[in-house]
């Protein structure tokens, strides 16, 4: 679970239902709710070093994000896969056209209540597949009984880890090409000018969303509050399985947190050009076929997960979907398809820059390098940004003008 100490209720009320699958209508409300009620009017990009920064490129409506993977708090261990749910829904594009392919052979071969049956069974695909078999089989004997039921159990294994491993490749993909950026509150206090800005000799520029627009509506719906742990968490310390990729990027491990420590994620997800789409599938091809050739891959295409339940004959989809994801999980798997999957990675790169708002105003720092003030403040002054020097004074910061 969050520490409560460092993270508000209402962060861990969005977190929890952030991370699951499945939200109801009412949870994605209320959702939406704790976000727009505690999200800042103002939020802030705080530099470090700025002999690291184009000083230009800082005034222009723009922000360059980096692949979330990157980042030191990026933690993929507490990130599951529902694959069950995934398959589902992918082959029940298979049952359909099964259905119909049984339709043309014999327009009597399934019943109403039937069919009623397989859109009701809790894996409509596996329930077709078992009532086409018990169909079939009434009237052969005994041996063709038995090699119909190997030829069924291969042709659904086929089935299954075809769409399992597509899934697996499939999130990869999707993992790899998250973008993201770190914003936070710009409080004027010690503390925050102190660990985000190099000890106050960093700027700190700041971002308007007071104005209801469609402009920040969309860049609203990509920030997400940050949650902190003074540590480094597992699946295990949580009571529900995070769905949600992009909580991978949620959570920093931080130990020196209070209340002026209140970070917002910039979350991208990047969607391939036409021309990477059409790269895609040769790069891919080579770690594809590696774990579909996989001698346990193969193995497990033969392996009998039909079973006899009383009078009815049952599939166990749920130890399939065990047996293959836990070989693709598995070292051996990844050992063998790391320098593919890299080469598939690189068709991306690690830094993107995409559209943002133009900053409202920039804060150089309290021991910001007097030699670059007159170069920043003719910057802003050209495009029009408020420029203020954080001073001092009474032990509390206050800002100025240029």
């Amino acid at each position: 679970m969050l520490d409560e100490s460092l993270n508000k209720e209402w962060k861990r009320s969005f977190f929890e239902i952030f991370s699951r699958n499945n939200n109801t209508k009412e949870d994605l409300e209320k959702a939406d709710k704790l976000k727009f009620e505690h999200f800042p009017p103002v939020i802030a990009r705080f530099y470090k070093n700025v002999d690291e920064v184009n000083a230009e490129e800082l005034f222009t409506p723009k922000i360059k994000l980096k692949k979330a993977k990157l980042s030191l708090n990026y933690n993929e261990d507490i990130i599951s896969v529902d694959y069950i749910e995934t398959i589902k829904t992918q082959l029940n594009a298979v049952t359909q056209q099964q259905i119909e392919n049984l339709k043309m052979e014999d327009p009597t071969f399934l019943k109403d209540d039937e069919k009623q049956i397989i859109e009701k069974a809790d894996f409509p695909f596996i329930k077709l597949m078992t009532l086409v078999y018990s169909k079939d089989t009434s009237d052969m004997t005994a041996d063709d009984q038995i090699q119909w039921k190997n030829t069924m159990n291969e042709f659904i294994n086929q089935q299954l880890i075809f769409s399992l491993v597509n899934t697996y490749f499939t999130m990869k993909l999707y993992r790899d090409n998250i973008y993201t950026l770190t914003f936070q509150t710009p409080y004027n206090k010690l503390h925050t000018w102190d660990k985000y800005a190099n000890k106050h000799e960093g700027i700190c520029l700041t971002y308007d969303f007071k104005e209801i627009s469609e402009t920040n509506a969309y860049h609203l719906s990509k920030l997400f509050p940050v949650v902190y742990s003074e540590s480094r968490l597992s699946s295990d310390d949580f009571d529900h399985e995070i769905y949600n990729a992009y909580c991978a990027s949620l959570v920093k491990v931080d130990s020196d947190i209070n209340d002026e420590d209140n970070g917002w994620e910039y979350l991208y997800s990047y969607k391939y050009t036409e021309k990477e789409y059409s790269l895609l599938d040769r790069i891919l091809q080579p770690a594809y076929e590696k774990v579909m050739t996989h001698p346990k891959i193969m193995d497990l295409n033969k392996k009998d997960y039909l079973v006899m339940d009383g009078q009815s004959l049952e599939y166990d989809y749920n130890k399939i979907i065990d047996d293959v994801v836990c070989l693709l999980e598995s070292d051996e798997i990844y050992s063998l398809i790391k320098d593919d999957l890299e080469n598939v990675y690189s068709l991306t790169d690690d830094e993107l820059e995409v559209n943002f708002l133009k900053p409202e105003a920039i804060y150089l720092g309290l021991n910001f390098d007097e030699d670059k003030i007159d170069e920043y403040n003719r910057l802003a002054n050209e495009n029009n940004v408020k420029i203020f020097k954080i001073k001092e004074g009474n032990g509390m910061l206050y800002k100025s003008l240029v």
